[in-house]
């Protein structure tokens, strides 16, 4: 066999082979006696017709076709081999000569990768000391959620931070465009009622009523993505209810009742270690980003569109496996979004594009610093995880846990990217570490929070989260058709 090696740009790779005269003729030879094997002809027993005779019967060609079929396919591989070439693509094949056989095949190869200085680069740590205002923050929303609702001791008007129940009605012209919203509640500020909604409704006094017309634009990217579009809709609101909080004092009191705190100055000191051990862990990776991304900028890779292709092809079926776990089809999500698979894959393919270049590069450097992960590490690494476990329950765990494979390779994983990131750590930094100020655990106690800190945390989130289903927008398909007539309802 004989090759001939042309790089193409775009990470492809240009392979002229041809074929010995010895070793096509015993492809000949061979495919001439598996035709006669299963020649059947008057006069012979099958396999037993001539070599001669079937060769003047069907025509030499027809051997050499055979021929060529099992030897190219063979003499690609070979090649590859040869030049120890990975293809990521199928091959462009162009046949040039039946006998002997000569073919040039283009094939997109994986992509020669140059990380260049990467050495060189360095980072200034991160600094991971927090602000006072956020425990502050912290607190206050701890205090807000778990304040009660009170009617407000005089009458008067909604504003900021305050729960209305109204009841919402939508016409197009003088037919009802969906049913109305009874009872819907709202915390003005917080759940995103449409804003001429909001201004509606801090117009008024309980028991009171009022019209809005809101006109929908047809086009552009403030048009919705439902039946609203284009069109005019009068929304007639009653305001049925008005709370306002009764905030509760922040005290002692306060941080045992709601937060399993001794004081309030101890539930101080647990939000501030759990924000601090927070940012200390963004700051890690702030820093690790940016030296990743310094060295990406600074490597040279092409990489061939069939890895782009299939990374995006993988990208997509993630998305329709996380819209499945939803009940929603990628069809009914393109639908909401008013778009093309065509037009979600361009949408997608700078940053798929790029996260591709990104492991190219690091895997080039992990090679060069010989990052690597042995089969005894995976086994010490369960022997820690489940260090923690009773005797009995260890022994099963850690049987279970080397038996399965994909846990196994997670383990792997995971060991491998530590490994990395702290290479990657120690040549940007110099041996300086990632983070200045960084939080660390009390030296008593290996516990990162408390209790206190945890219900801080829970309620915060509690507190941010809508306050009825109806007040925000349909993000996907995904919402039954009674949440998305209230969404068209009331959301912005």
């Amino acid at each position: 066999m004989k090759v001939t090696v042309e790089r193409l740009p775009a990470s492809q790779v240009l392979l002229d082979i041809a074929a010995d005269e010895d070793e096509f003729n015993e492809a000949v030879e061979k495919a001439a006696r598996r035709l006669a094997r299963e020649a059947v002809l008057p006069g012979f027993r099958k396999g037993k017709v001539p070599r001669h005779i079937l060769e003047r019967l069907v025509g030499r060609e027809v051997f050499v076709e055979e021929a060529n079929r099992s030897l190219m396919d063979d003499l690609y591989r070979r090649a590859l081999q040869q030049e120890e070439l990975i293809p990521v693509g199928d091959p462009d094949v162009e046949f040039v000569q039946a006998e002997p056989l000569a073919f040039k095949v283009t094939v997109p190869v994986y992509p020669d990768v140059d990380p260049g200085a990467y050495r060189d680069v360095r980072i200034e740590p991160v600094d991971a000391s927090i602000d006072e205002a956020k425990v502050d923050g912290v607190i206050e929303r701890l205090r807000v959620s778990q304040s009660p609702w009170v009617d407000p001791a005089e009458p008067r008007t909604p504003r900021e931070g305050d729960q209305v129940t109204v009841d919402i009605t939508i016409t197009e012209g003088e037919e009802e465009f969906q049913p109305p919203l009874e009872n819907g509640v709202f915390v003005l500020g917080e759940d995103q009622l449409l804003e001429e909604l909001r201004t509606a409704i801090e117009g008024l006094k309980v028991g009171e009523s009022t019209s809005v017309e809101i006109s929908y634009p047809e086009e552009g990217e403030n048009a919705p993505n439902d039946r609203r579009r284009g069109k005019t809709l009068t929304y007639t609101i009653t305001l049925k209810e008005l709370k306002e909080r009764d905030l509760l004092p922040l005290d002692d009191d306060f941080a045992k009742t709601y937060a399993n705190a001794d004081s309030l100055e101890a539930l101080r000191e647990r939000v501030r270690a759990n924000l601090h051990a927070e940012r200390t862990r963004e700051a890690r990776a702030e820093a690790i980003n940016q030296i990743v991304d310094k060295m990406v900028e600074g490597a040279t890779v092409e990489i061939p569109q069939a890895m782009i292709e299939d990374a995006l092809d993988e990208e997509i079926e993630q998305l329709r496996q996380r819209l499945s776990y939803r009940r929603i089809s990628l069809e009914a999500y393109l639908r909401s979004t008013n778009q093309t698979e065509a037009e979600l894959r361009d949408e997608l393919r700078e940053g798929v594009e790029r996260r591709l270049r990104t492991t190219l590069v690091l895997r080039e450097i992990a090679e060069r610093e010989g990052i690597e992960v042995a089969e005894s590490d995976v086994e010490s690494e369960i022997d820690e995880l489940t260090a923690g476990a009773d005797e009995a329950q260890r022994d099963q765990l850690r049987a279970l846990y080397r038996a399965d494979r994909q846990f196994r390779s997670a383990v792997r994983n995971e060991l491998f990217d530590r490994r990395l990131t702290d290479r990657l750590i120690e040549i940007a930094t110099e041996g300086r570490g990632p983070v200045v100020n960084g939080w660390e655990p009390p030296a008593e106690t290996e516990e990162a929070t408390s209790d206190g800190a945890d219900a801080a945390e829970a309620a915060e989130a509690s507190a941010e989260q809508p306050a009825a289903a109806a007040a925000t927008e349909s993000e996907t398909a995904s919402e039954s058709a009674t949440e998305e007539e209230e969404a068209t309802a009331t959301s912005s």
